[in-house]
């Protein structure tokens, strides 16, 4: 009844999407595996009374509760082989998941929850791991990144940069902007997932900027792809600088066309409301001049 009480709780909370990533840490981010070699992710909490660790395997298959520690004892879910759980659930303390032979990548969460038949706390989640079995035979390989400049068919008071990570292997990749080395959040849009292309993987994302930044030499537009590569996250950059602002040139010399343009016309209707004006006192002169006679 308990079992069925926590896994009750457990699914509740995962709908709710309760976070709270500075109080549950999960460690590593990102892992890469051999096939049928052993893994290992790491999870510990900070909240007071929590007494449960809980784990999560998330694949193309859905959601699927693995078990939990509780306390210092762990609890698989029936019929399930090839993961192990240890360690103590309480606070500050480290609970150890591990797949013995992994066979298949995935993301796994763990989750920090207090183990009560009448508890209504909600669970807390970690960031996840995310899990990849490498090919045989296969290593990983850094992307190669471009940026690319904005179409010069763009119109409008914006221009889009566009940043192309290619050539890559396996997907463990996050992208980034900064602009003179500052990073940008506003107008960035990347891509949800990494495309697989034959044997590697492409991912584009895209910087939207005003005409005016664009239109400036001294601005640094660059994009960044972090990349694990087994051992450590590496970055690969490429850049590109703003332009001289000729459109901008173009358009003030429009403008000052467009007012002189309108300053002649003006002029014109002027002169001939003007001449107008002569021809009728000219023509009443001359008609004054008859009826005198």
């Amino acid at each position: 009844m308990m079992i069925i009480l926590l896994i009750v709780q457990f699914s509740s909370a995962l709908a709710s999407g309760s976070s709270a990533n500075e109080r549950v840490i999960q460690t590593p981010q990102n892992l890469h595996s051999q096939p049928r070699e052993e893994a290992k992710i790491y999870c510990s909490h900070k909240i007071d009374d929590y007494n449960t660790i809980l784990w999560y395997r998330q694949s193309d298959r859905g959601l699927q509760l693995l078990g939990y520690v509780y306390l210092k004892d762990g609890y698989p879910e029936a019929g399930l082989d090839g993961v192990k759980m240890k360690g103590n659930a309480e606070k500050n303390q480290n609970c150890t998941l591990t797949v013995e032979k992994a066979n298949s990548s995935a993301v796994y969460f763990c989750a920090a929850s207090y183990h009560s038949c009448d508890s209504g706390r909600e669970a807390y989640f970690g960031t996840g791991t995310k899990l990849t079995v490498l090919e045989p035979n296969r290593t990983a390989i850094p992307p190669t990144v471009r940026v690319l400049k904005p179409s010069p068919n763009e119109g409008g008071q914006t221009r889009t940069l566009v940043c192309v990570a290619t050539d890559f292997y396996p997907d463990h990749v996050s992208v980034s902007w900064t602009v003179n080395g500052n990073k940008r959040l506003s107008g960035v849009a990347t891509d949800a997932a990494a495309t697989r292309l034959d044997d590697f993987y492409r991912i584009t994302s895209r910087l939207t900027v005003y005409v005016k930044e664009w239109q400036n030499r001294g601005k640094d537009f660059a994009c960044v792809v972090d990349f694990f590569n087994g051992t450590e996250t590496v970055n690969r950059i490429d850049s590109i600088r703003g332009v001289k602002g000729r459109l901008l040139f173009e358009r003030k010399y429009l403008r000052i066309a467009q007012n002189a343009k309108l300053a002649y016309c003006a002029f014109i209707v002027k002169s001939c409301v003007y001449g107008a004006f002569v021809v009728f006192l000219l023509w009443k002169l001359q008609k004054s001049r008859k009826t005198e006679k």
